[in-house]
């Protein structure tokens, strides 16, 4: 596992609490961001897994991140 994909994976469990609060306190506007923090770690965790294939590949990353 690399960093990615760790942050992409406590995004997701982020925006899962942060819908789950917002649903319970009737907070339309949480259960959105919570969506949308769900959706940018999965994204990221994705691109985790597809830099973790593309190094047994023998690709290194060259985006200065």
């Amino acid at each position: 596992m690399n960093v990615d994909r760790l942050e992409g994976v406590y995004r997701q469990l982020k925006g899962g609490f942060l819908q789950l609060w917002g649903r319970l306190t009737g907070d339309r506007a949480m259960v959105l961001r919570g969506k949308a923090t769900a959706f940018s770690g999965a994204a990221q965790a994705s691109f985790g897994r597809a830099m973790g294939a593309g190094k047994l590949l023998g690709f290194r990353r060259r985006f200065g991140v």
